[in-house]
């Protein structure tokens, strides 16, 4: 057989069908590939909670199963049930966002104890909540209660370029600690400075000692591009944006809905 491939395969718009499960033909790639000992890695933006779900209807919670979520902040061990690594944003980055996303009546939310803590109970954390099946609190002031530091923090709105100026407005705020970029045209994620599924890619491979010979990732969004240019094999999917396409080294002729990561394993994976 030949030496064993780490496959990083995004969630939403990748592994997933528009009605957020997962075809027939991607189970059974993955199953077959794993059988023949490969790693198929999840690799997404959601926090690890959500991660898990989306993980667990792939069966990719059993041994030799890892996580990369918050866009590579946070590593985690399935089996284990163990992180290996994490990143956490300064309370001074959180703070001013939040004052700053009040000030123009942008939704933001932090993460918390496994929930979405927010400040209003608005149609952007719903919409949020229906999506990823995370719970939600709202509080008064999200920064000076929080208990732990957050991982990362989203701003949503349903007008992209209300973000995007959002996104411009805010830079001298979190330039110096954090990064941002969109994983959909409504989520603008900032994350602590360096952190990317790129860079979460090779720091998964110096942990557990692989080449980055070994890997394949596949995605469809902004925040995949920097895995796709990482990996040894950078794939977007059919219906991936623009960006993703020019970035990989192969787009799939399916889509999310037909088995788009079935494809990549069947003819660059599989014995």
């Amino acid at each position: 057989m030949s030496k064993k491939k780490y496959i990083f395969v995004d969630l939403d718009g990748t592994l997933l069908t528009d009605e957020k499960t997962v075809c027939q033909r991607n189970q059974l790639a993955i199953e077959k590939a794993m059988y023949q000992g490969h790693h198929v890695i999840t690799t997404t933006g959601r926090p690890l909670e959500s991660a898990i779900i989306g993980a667990k209807n792939a069966g990719l919670q059993r041994p030799g199963c890892y996580i990369l979520s918050y866009n590579g902040g946070l590593i985690y061990e399935c089996a284990s049930q163990r992180t290996l690594y994490e990143e956490t944003l300064s309370m001074k980055c959180v703070e001013n966002m939040f004052k700053k996303a009040r000030e123009v009546g942008i939704h933001i939310q932090a993460y918390c104890q496994g929930k979405v803590w927010c400040e209003q109970d608005s149609e952007e954390v719903r919409h949020y909540h229906a999506n990823g099946k995370m719970p939600y609190e709202v509080h008064r002031d999200v920064p000076k209660e929080l208990t732990e530091n957050t991982r990362k923090l989203i701003a949503i709105s349903f007008d992209h370029e209300k973000l995007k100026e959002f996104q411009m407005e805010t830079r001298t705020v979190w330039e110096k600690d954090a990064d941002t970029l969109f994983s959909t045209p409504f989520y603008l994620e900032i994350l602590p400075k360096g952190v990317s599924k790129g860079n979460g890619i090779r720091r998964m491979a110096k942990i557990l000692s692989f080449d980055m010979e070994q890997t394949i990732a596949i995605g469809d969004e902004e925040n995949d591009i920097s895995m796709i240019e990482a990996a040894h094999l950078g794939v977007a999917m059919s219906n991936a944006i623009a960006k993703a396409k020019e970035a990989a080294n192969y787009v799939t002729k399916a889509d999310n809905n037909a088995g788009g990561v079935a494809e990549v394993i069947e003819q660059f994976v599989l014995d």
